[in-house]
């Protein structure tokens, strides 16, 4: 079922040991079938560290695929051996077994007569400094920037107000570097994100309570507008994900790269002087298959067109275009609703937003 690094062992109480090795088993089952019982995580904890739970959900094994049986590379003890800390290796599957998928680290703690799992997420982050701008506690390892963070604050108090949401308490859990930020959570390595970051930028967790962060900024925008709007205002479904971007890209600044609103201007005009064919309309339809800047087109223009409707008519109009549909249905239809422009002018209106300096 599961292999042990040589040396390892779980507990030097063999009592102790033969119980968490019974757990583990039943875990590593669990995993590969992906059917983990609230008996070996619990409820609180499966919504508190979503992200964590994410990682092992991708650890299944579907039946036609040739498994490899995952090692356990260490166990120690952090309280004296109440409860512990397991690392396990788990194998790619379908490829040969020497290839590694994820090094995943537990939390095991004693459950009635037998143990149970977790996130090592709040024993990896007690010794995090903490500061508190409002409503908002933050969590950091080096130093804060307490300008960026009441910047933060104010623009989440902002949009709770323009979107009509409660106002609660939240943490935002700013580590340095994206290692810093997995190995928090337990994942010590996963080949997907070895060359890529993905959601790790950042992203909500315990249902919207916490914001996580592994670029070090105080006032990571983009990604906690995205969540916050996936999580509040797309009950019905109809949130435009390339829009919604655009959003994230006026209020926030681009991504990682955190360009601002004229910057990415500039960067559309310099790429129009160096290929004057380019048509705008196109290059949107795209989706991710077009970037400037290796910043996708359409989400740039989305920030584009964010701006002129907020000057325009304020943050309801700008949420009529996020309500657009999955996949934009009325996108079109609004815009010209509310700008004036048809799809056929597309083209002709990003060249005058962006010709503003």
């Amino acid at each position: 079922m599961f292999l042990m690094n040589r040396g390892a062992i779980f507990s030097e109480n063999e009592e102790v040991s033969s119980s968490l090795h019974d757990a583990v088993g039943e875990l590593i089952t669990a995993i590969h079938s992906g059917d983990i019982t609230e008996r070996l995580v619990s409820r609180e904890d499966r919504e508190r560290y979503s992200f964590f739970m994410k990682a092992l959900s991708r650890l299944k094994i579907e039946s036609d695929t040739e498994s490899h049986p995952p090692m356990v590379l260490k166990s120690f003890s952090p309280d004296g051996g109440t409860s512990f800390l397991i690392t396990i290796a788990f194998k790619s599957q379908g490829v040969s077994s020497d290839q590694i998928e994820k090094i995943i680290e537990f939390h095991a703690y004693p459950d009635k007569e037998k143990f149970s799992f977790k996130s090592p997420f709040e024993y990896r982050t007690r010794a995090l400094s903490t500061v508190t701008f409002g409503d908002v506690q933050y969590y950091y390892s080096g130093s804060i920037n307490h300008e960026l963070a009441q910047h933060f604050v104010s623009f989440k108090h902002q949009l709770e107000s323009d979107l009509g949401t409660a106002k609660r308490p939240f943490q935002y859990y700013c580590f340095e570097i994206l290692d810093e930020l997995l190995r928090a959570y337990g994942i010590v390595y996963d080949c997907t994100r070895c060359n890529w970051l993905k959601e790790d930028l950042g992203f909500m967790d315990d249902n919207g309570s916490v914001f996580v962060t592994g670029t070090g900024n105080e006032s990571f925008i983009f990604d906690f507008l995205v969540d916050y709007m996936s999580m509040y205002c797309d009950q019905d479904g109809d949130l435009y994900p390339p829009f919604v971007y655009g959003m994230a890209a006026y209020f926030g600044g681009y991504g990682l790269s955190g360009d601002d609103l004229q910057t990415l201007k500039a960067q559309f005009r310099d790429e129009r002087r160096r290929n004057p064919e380019i048509n705008f309309l196109d290059e949107y339809r795209k989706g991710r298959r077009s970037s400037i800047q290796r910043h996708f087109t359409h989400y740039v223009i989305g920030a584009f067109i964010c701006e002129e409707v907020l000057d325009r008519h304020g943050f309801e109009s700008v949420m009529k275009l996020a309500r657009s549909g999955r996949d934009g249905e009325q996108f079109f239809n609004t815009l010209e609703t509310l700008l004036g422009v048809k799809e056929s002018d597309f083209h002709d209106m990003v060249t005058g937003q962006i010709r503003s300096e």
